[in-house]
C-alpha cells in the first residue's frame, strides 16, 4: 500500500518558548503612594504554557495556551480587571510584528488571597521562514506587559 504525500521523516522542531522571569509576575497596587502588602489589589503570575506548531510552505504557525494564577490581595475590589501579556520573537525586533500584546479579562471576587488558575487558549503566532531557516532557530518569549516600575520591582525581588 502506498500513501501519497506522507513522509517517514519526523516533522521539523518547533521554536523554543520561554517565560522571562523578569516579566512573569506583577503586583497591582491600589491608587496612591502605598506599596506595602496591604496595598496590593491583586497579583498575576505566568505559570506555564503548552502548544504545538504546524509547518507550511510560508512558515510555521505556533498555537499556544498560556496559564496564569491570579490572586486577590488585601486591597482587592470585586469587579473586572485586565491583565496584559505579550508574545515576542526577539529576532524580529524592532519590527512591530515581533511583539503581540494580548489582554486577559478576569472578574475579581471578594476575598483576600483567593487564587484562581486562568488559561488563555488558542493564541496564534505566525513565523515566516526564509529558505534554509528552521523554526527551531527562533525563540518565543511570553511575559506580562509591565510598567517600568513593575519591571524594576520584579528585578529587585529576583536578586
Amino acid at each position: 500500500m502506498f500513501l501519497a504525500g506522507c513522509s517517514l521523516e519526523p516533522p521539523p522542531p518547533c521554536p523554543s518558548v520561554r517565560i522571562d522571569s523578569n516579566t512573569a509576575r506583577l503586583a497591582e497596587y491600589r491608587e496612591g503612594l502605598g506599596r506595602d502588602i496591604t496595598d496590593i489589589q491583586y497579583t498575576a503570575e505566568l505559570v506555564g504554557f503548552g502548544g504545538s506548531c504546524v509547518h507550511d510552505d510560508d512558515g510555521v504557525v505556533v498555537m499556544m495556551d498560556v496559564n496564569f494564577v491570579i490572586t486577590s490581595g488585601p486591597a482587592a475590589e470585586p469587579g473586572p480587571i485586565k491583565v496584559y501579556y505579550f508574545v515576542a520573537i526577539p529576532q524580529f525586533f524592532p519590527d512591530p510584528v515581533g511583539k503581540q500584546i494580548f489582554d486577559l479579562e478576569y472578574a475579581m471576587s471578594e476575598g483576600t488571597n483567593e487564587s484562581k488558575q486562568v488559561s488563555e487558549r488558542g493564541i496564534r503566532v505566525f513565523i515566516p521562514l526564509d529558505t534554509g531557516k528552521y523554526a527551531a532557530s527562533y525563540d518565543i518569549y511570553v511575559g506580562l506587559q509591565l510598567t517600568n516600575n513593575q519591571l524594576r520591582e520584579n528585578q529587585r525581588r529576583l536578586r
